[in-house]
């Protein structure tokens, strides 16, 4: 298992390679919109993977490839297609008879300038594409805060939670599409504040193939409040350390995207769930706190080395039953890789 598993990441990367140094290249003319329609054969070939590899038939050898070369591609082309679209544009063209001659000339000429306007604008994307916006948002603590709630959302790009700051949060971002924004209210009965970070504008366009696109966003809260949080993340990584918050509850979705998350132990009682797509995640936990998993999925890639399995989906860690602080994990994934490390 352990073997197919390291054959399909390595053809999973090495075709997302070469799918992105073939669309730099110049050697790619795909319509992109048709190969992303195709997407319910890959939830077929996920299922006769899962009843071949369960059955122990060596033909899932074959079927890991064909998925490891499947799934990127069709990532691929969902992050791309929009913009293969928005180059070579819609025409349609009805051929009429001969006496409709004056029609088809205008027809062309309206081609012509709904060309000439796309040029335009893309110049002067192009022209900005390099400027990166920066910007830093911060909340001050209040001393009487004694739980917060944490709503992230984000696109493509590279998500971290570090280090803890005096100030209820601080966030700094960097990109190069949009801007972000970020609201604090409280409630009036409990005081407690809900702080949402978000890009202003939810249909962000992304260029992948030239390359300028950049999307950071850096957050440090502070360590008092016990905090729930719900994150949802588009492509790219995020590198998540809660090790220094209380976190009692975490609702956390990834798309395609390389997750690391550090858990910590501040909280007596922790839920986390975790929803994701075509991901790589990796779990810490510390060795203290007792762990249940419960896991769901259609195929899900897992290393659980340390847990006992005791059925049902459901795995435990060593001395649950007897820790004074427990965690819940609560994992529902698509084609994906799930390790949990206790650290």
């Amino acid at each position: 298992m352990q073997r197919r598993n390291g054959l399909f990441w390595g053809i999973f990367l090495l075709t997302m390679g070469v799918l992105f140094l073939a669309r730099r290249a110049g050697w790619l003319d795909v319509d992109w919109h048709s190969l992303v329609n195709l997407w319910p054969a890959l939830l077929i070939l996920a299922g006769v993977h899962l009843i071949l590899e369960r059955r122990a038939n060596p033909a899932a050898f074959i079927t890991t490839i064909m998925l490891a070369v499947a799934v990127p591609t069709t990532l691929f082309g969902f992050f791309s297609h929009h913009r293969h679209d928005d180059n070579d544009g819609f025409h349609m063209r009805w051929h009429h008879d001969d006496d409709d001659d004056d029609d088809d000339h205008h027809n062309d000429k309206d081609d012509q300038d709904n060309e000439d306007d796309y040029r335009a604008e893309r110049e002067r994307r192009d022209a900005d594409s390099d400027e990166v916006h920066s910007n830093t948002f911060a909340e001050s603590m209040d001393a009487d805060t004694r739980e917060a709630v944490l709503k992230l959302a984000g696109g493509a790009g590279k998500f971290t939670i570090g280090e803890p700051t005096s100030e209820l949060i601080k966030a700094d971002t960097k990109q190069t599409v949009g801007l972000y924004s970020m609201s604090v209210d409280r409630d009036e009965t409990t005081h407690i504040p809900t702080i949402e970070l978000k890009p202003k504008d939810e249909d962000q366009h992304f260029d992948l193939k030239d390359g300028h696109y950049e999307n950071r966003v850096d957050i440090h809260l502070n360590t008092k409040p016990v905090w729930s949080m719900d994150v949802a993340l588009g492509a790219g990584s995020g590198d998540l350390d809660l090790s220094a918050y209380a976190v009692k509850s975490l609702k956390l979705g990834v798309g395609a995207a390389d997750l690391d998350l550090k858990l910590g132990a501040k909280a007596d009682q922790a839920d986390i769930k975790l929803d994701v797509g075509a991901a790589s995640v990796t779990v810490r936990v510390p060795k203290e706190v007792g762990c249940r998993i419960k896991k769901d999925g259609a195929l899900n890639l897992e290393e659980l080395d340390d847990f006992t399995n005791i059925g049902g989906g459901e795995y435990q860690s060593p001395g649950y039953d007897t820790a004074t602080k427990k965690m819940t994990i609560r994992f529902d994934g698509g084609i994906s890789h799930f390790k949990v490390v206790r650290y």
